[in-house]
């Protein structure tokens, strides 16, 4: 088949873009024709997939969006394909890869006339389309995601699929993690004993590195901490003194995670909101405790493992400095153990596999 897999921004670092590549790499893998239609490709090329970058204009972040959505829907229109997976809300989609909270949702906490914004009504208005009668098959990261778009859209159940999480072998434990943990903590110039935490993830503001940054200070030296992502933690280290900004690392975007995941003791994701959270399950498979809240939807998975501990809505910093210093008190606790073993389940690695079933078959089986 020729596939179109339609995403407005690729760079290798992203969750999403993660997904999306191992996406595609699956369906080369069994003889499909690939065509990535994007508006940016940041990063190497991959085998077998030829990428289409569209024109887009536009000064803003909505307004750009809003021309590729124009800029899709023209090449779709010219170009034949036997299925076209979105991975974002887009017109003339055949399936949409969910990976976004609901935003009609997101918009319940805003003020009345914010709504009335350009931006707000451009996101809107795309959602509204991808959730209308009609549309495209709705690929849902888990059951917490799906619940929040029933809630403002009639989706019948012919309209959806769960996914199965989709992690990287390669984030198990292995049999040399030993010397994984030595050689990275070796290169960043840590001590064997010095007990480290790791913030992984790019967006550092959803991703709640300011809650990870305050939680952070509430401990005594030695704890270290690794940021590690693609954005700049610049304006959120302010809060910190100088004798703590000297036990923080800045990474920037690295591709050694699973050395990472062996070099510290404790992954820190407090966000403030995450449809799934994929580097959550990656801890968890290599033994690696977790920290993190009940707004990203894989954090039930920590809970079903064991493998970490959940803050409730609301957020209360307190709790989570609590829980940080217990955890760490502990280390590595119950929940290393509990992990590696949780790990073992065949289905947690299965998501390429299973979407591109999903494109060989009929949308709607």
């Amino acid at each position: 088949m020729k596939l179109a897999m339609v995403l407005y921004h690729y760079f290798p670092y992203g969750g999403l873009q993660r997904d999306f590549a191992r996406i595609a790499r699956e369906a080369v893998r069994r003889g499909h024709q690939v065509v990535a239609l994007v508006a940016d490709w940041q990063g190497d090329w991959l085998e077998g997939v030829t990428v289409e970058q569209l024109d887009v204009q536009g000064s803003s972040n909505h307004g750009r969006m809003a021309s590729f959505a124009r800029a899709v829907r023209g090449q779709l229109a010219t170009e034949s394909f036997d299925r076209v997976l979105g991975f974002n809300r887009l017109p003339g989609l055949d399936l949409y890869f969910a990976a976004d909270s609901c935003f009609a949702e997101h918009l319940r906490s805003k003020p009345g006339l914010a709504k009335r914004l350009p931006r707000y009504r451009t996101y809107l208005k795309l959602e509204q389309a991808v959730m209308a009668e009609g549309g495209p098959l709705l690929l849902f990261l888990n059951d917490h995601q799906r619940r929040q778009y029933q809630a403002h859209y009639p989706l019948t159940e012919s309209r959806y699929r769960l996914l199965p999480p989709g992690i990287e072998r390669d984030r198990r434990r292995t049999d040399n993690y030993q010397q994984l943990r030595a050689g990275l903590r070796a290169e960043l110039g840590l001590a064997d004993d010095e007990p480290v935490l790791l913030f992984l993830g790019s967006g550092f503001k959803v991703k709640g590195l300011d809650r990870a940054l305050a939680a952070f200070a509430s401990q005594p030296a030695p704890l270290r901490l690794l940021i590690v992502g693609n954005d700049d933690a610049t304006p959120y280290l302010k809060v910190l003194s100088h004798e703590q900004r000297a036990r923080v690392s800045v990474l920037g975007p690295r591709d050694d995670v699973p050395a990472l995941l062996q070099a510290a003791d404790l992954l820190l994701h407090p966000a403030y909101r995450e449809s799934a959270g994929m580097v959550l399950l990656e801890a968890t498979v290599a033994g690696l405790p977790v920290l993190t809240t009940d707004t990203c939807g894989y954090a039930r998975y920590v809970q079903e493992a064991g493998a970490g501990e959940v803050i409730a809505s609301p957020f209360d910093q307190q709790a989570l400095n609590r829980t940080l210093a217990n955890m760490l008190a502990q280390r590595p606790g119950p929940w290393s153990a509990a992990g590696i073993e949780y790990g073992q389940q065949e289905s947690l690695y299965r998501l390429p596999e299973t979407v591109v079933d999903w494109l060989e078959g009929s949308a709607r089986d």
